[in-house]
């Protein structure tokens, strides 16, 4: 018997060329054909998507389109900067004050991701798919301007129901513009209370929290970076700090941690390009006199890997992951790649990532400013399994169904179902 096809859901992907996000999409593509509904996929990374579905075995399923990014970016800024000018003027007549709002929209222009090219793009998808879609998911809404100015033009010109993720929510109650819009059914977000806490403030809306799951595949055979990082570490204790590198890494206290513990039996990797231009001055220096020392029990490869499973295969041969990252209060897929390879975590305290890997019990947490600390902790963490009170296989296997695709498919198609249900008039 043949499934019956469910409705078209266009996944809108406004940044690609960042693992977290590239893996993301990829995987809500996957849930929606499992699910049996046909996707249309509008990406600036559609070469990455592809990649990522040829190894899911689903480039080329019959109820898949990936739609063409073509809208001319520098057309599209320009009409954005007429429109918001031309809002601008009419509402602020006085000729400083809009020269003054002119100047702070080429700074939004700059800086944010922009509501008109959402809508934009949205059209132009519907002109490719030749139907309107039933729903639109935004899967990144964090970089929006979330001013009246910016929405307004969206809400009058994009009528199809939608909502989408956001990684990083702002305070409670929100000022983002867009939750004033009749079409936007709600949002999803990766922690837990801050769902309770917008339900609350906006209930009418609809939102979720969705697990933070993370993608575990890694390549068949060892690759010439893995065999390397191998053969320089030499059997020492390898220590993994990965990612997007940026001041929240805590890279002042990681090289503190380098030079404190001894060459002999540890080995630090650093995987992940390096946005200096976002660094403490305290990490600038920190990482500058690494680059001039070269210390050898360290390694520093400052680049971007698209390819995750590289990421994931020096994660698999590494015995802990360093993740006391400075004033980070968000979610973050790390204790999911040390469940999914069952590799200790070493995180900071006081934090939602401290209270996962502490409720779990998945490895320690520290005090973010203290390196002494954060190598006692590895120490006993690198201890035979047997002698560990923490992450053991059963921590780990704990953790992965709480945080598996399963769990996060059960809540992103609970979330989906009451949107699409309060779309239909």
């Amino acid at each position: 018997m043949t499934t019956a096809v469910k409705g078209t859901i266009l996944l809108y992907n406004p940044i690609s060329g960042h693992g977290h996000l590239d893996s993301w999409n990829a995987l809500f593509v996957e849930f929606l054909l499992e699910a049996g509904y046909r996707v249309a996929s509008l990406s600036p990374g559609a070469a990455e998507l592809q990649s990522r579905l040829v190894r899911k075995q689903l480039a080329q399923h019959e109820n898949l389109q990936i739609l063409e990014w073509r809208t001319p970016k520098r057309g599209l800024v320009e009409r954005i900067r007429a429109r918001l000018v031309s809002l601008c003027k009419q509402a602020i007549p006085n000729s400083a004050v809009e020269s003054a709002e002119t100047e702070k929209l080429k700074m939004y222009e700059a800086s944010y991701l922009q509501p008109q090219e959402f809508a934009e793009r949205v059209a132009d998808a519907t002109k490719q798919l030749g139907h309107k879609p039933q729903f639109v998911f935004n899967m990144y809404m964090d970089l929006y301007r979330d001013d009246v100015t910016g929405w307004r033009p969206f809400g009058e010109s994009q009528k199809i129901p939608w909502a989408g993720i956001r990684f990083v929510p702002s305070c409670v109650p929100p000022s983002e513009a867009y939750y004033k819009l009749a079409s936007l059914k709600g949002m999803c977000f990766l922690d837990e209370q801050i769902r309770q806490d917008y339900a609350t403030a906006l209930p009418n809306k609809r939102f979720e929290y969705l697990p933070d799951v993370t993608d575990a595949s890694a390549p068949s055979e060892p690759s010439a970076f893995a065999t390397d990082i191998q053969r320089r570490a030499a059997g020492r204790k390898i220590v993994f700090m990965g990612g997007t590198i940026s001041s929240n890494k805590n890279l002042s206290e990681w090289f503190k941690l380098i030079a404190l513990a001894n060459p002999a039996e540890w080995f630090f990797v650093q995987l992940g390009e390096v946005h200096e231009n976002n660094l403490s001055p305290e990490d600038t220096v920190a990482y500058q006199q690494a680059l001039v020392a070269k210390p050898e029990h360290l390694l520093i490869h400052a680049q971007y890997l698209p390819d995750e499973r590289l990421f994931n295969e020096v994660i698999a041969l590494s015995d802990v992951l360093f993740a006391v990252y400075r004033k980070f209060s968000l979610s973050s897929n790390m204790p999911g790649k040390a469940a999914a390879f069952e590799k200790p975590i070493l995180v900071a305290d006081g934090y939602l990532m401290a209270s996962r890997v502490n409720k779990y019990r998945l490895g320690l947490s520290v005090q973010e400013n203290d390196a002494n600390q954060m190598l006692q902790a590895l120490t006993t963490l690198v201890q035979p399994q047997a002698q560990r009170v923490v992450a053991r296989p059963e921590h780990f296997a704990a953790y992965r169904q709480d945080f598996s695709h399963a769990a996060l498919k059960v809540k992103f198609f609970g979330f989906l179902d009451q949107a699409l249900a309060s779309s239909i008039h």
